[in-house]
């Protein structure tokens, strides 16, 4: 299946291994964000995820891990499926034909998940195979050229960069509403609201518990500390804004970094400025703990006008991502 290595399906045995080669691949490739060894273990252990059946190991001779490829499908994903695949082929073993192998048997296995995702829904529904690479990732374009996969949305990453002391302006909250640290307060209807909030935006579906727990509160990375909410004058959530430490990605970096992962205003309470609010709490609480940025990704085609919002609060574009699809 793949050229001149055994292959095999992930075990969590495998995560150091795992680990080790994605860290050989970073340095050929320059990713701007690790995955973990955490995070590796849970996304074989993720409920509704099969290892059997979506993930691929390939070993060398020698017993050493050359290749990985995992394909996803979110429980929350009812009507359109989208499968990323995502893989890694060690550098000395570029050049042979396995990156291709990989991405044909990732197509083979999404397939696969989407006519038994098909099957459990009891109808028709549409899906994608999805790859995300960086921009500048040439090796990457051309191979999914090849597999018939073409640029569906571009994402940019922008940071705020936060100089040692130099305090962010305190936020400015609006008369009757209340700013809370979801360490303190919890995260009770938080999954709610991202699901309203998102309703609107391009390709978001409602997240599950399952997904919600995985993906959000449940992440290794996420740090309820430094993530904020709004309560508006009946003591409601309104908007939030979710912050994690992917502290794999700092040695890279130079520095720690604070990483906004959602900020998100209920439709109708957009209008008031909730999300300068927001962005200027999770500055200060970033400052405050010691990290040496934040951190977002946006969608360049967000048509709420995100990009312009960053850029005033003082974000920049650092890094781009294109997302590559192909109708299943």
């Amino acid at each position: 299946m793949l050229p001149g290595l055994t292959c095999r399906p992930l075990t969590t045995d495998d995560v150091p291994a795992w680990a080790e080669l994605l860290d050989r691949a970073a340095a050929v490739d320059r990713p701007h964000v690790r995955d973990s060894p955490e995070w590796l273990r849970r996304s074989l252990t993720a409920d509704g995820f099969d290892a059997g059946a979506q993930s691929l190991a390939g070993v060398d001779p020698d017993g050493v891990l050359r290749a990985v490829a995992v394909v996803e499908l979110r429980l929350g994903d009812l009507e359109h499926l989208r499968l990323p695949c995502d893989g890694v082929v060690d550098p000395a073993w570029r050049g042979r034909g396995v990156g291709q192998a990989l991405l044909a048997w990732g197509e083979s296995a999404a397939r696969d998940r989407v006519t038994r995702r098909r099957r459990e829904l009891g109808r028709e529904v549409t899906a994608d195979l999805q790859v995300w690479a960086a921009d500048h990732r040439d090796d990457v374009a051309r191979l999914c050229a090849r597999a018939g996969l073409t640029p569906l949305r571009y994402f940019s990453t922008m940071r705020r960069t936060l100089p040692e002391g130099q305090e962010p302006p305190a936020p400015q909250v609006p008369e009757g509403f209340r700013l809370v640290r979801f360490d303190d307060h919890g995260t009770a209807g938080l999954r709610d609201l991202h699901n309203a909030v998102f309703a609107d935006h391009w390709g978001s579906q409602p997240l599950t518990e399952a997904d919600w727990e995985r993906f959000v509160v449940g992440n290794p990375d996420f740090r309820a500390a430094w993530s904020f909410g709004l309560l508006d004058p009946e003591g409601d959530l309104v908007a939030y804004a979710n912050v994690y430490a992917h502290e794999s990605d700092w040695p890279a970096l130079g520095f720690a970094q604070a990483d906004l992962g959602n900020l998100g205003v209920r439709r109708d309470h957009r209008g008031r400025g909730l999300a300068q609010v927001l962005l200027a709490a999770v500055a200060r609480r970033a400052r405050e703990v010691g990290t040496a940025a934040v951190s977002l990704d946006v969608d360049s085609e967000n048509p709420s006008g995100a990009v312009g919002l960053y850029e005033r609060a003082g974000y920049v574009r650092v890094h781009g991502d294109v997302l590559r699809a192909k109708a299943l």
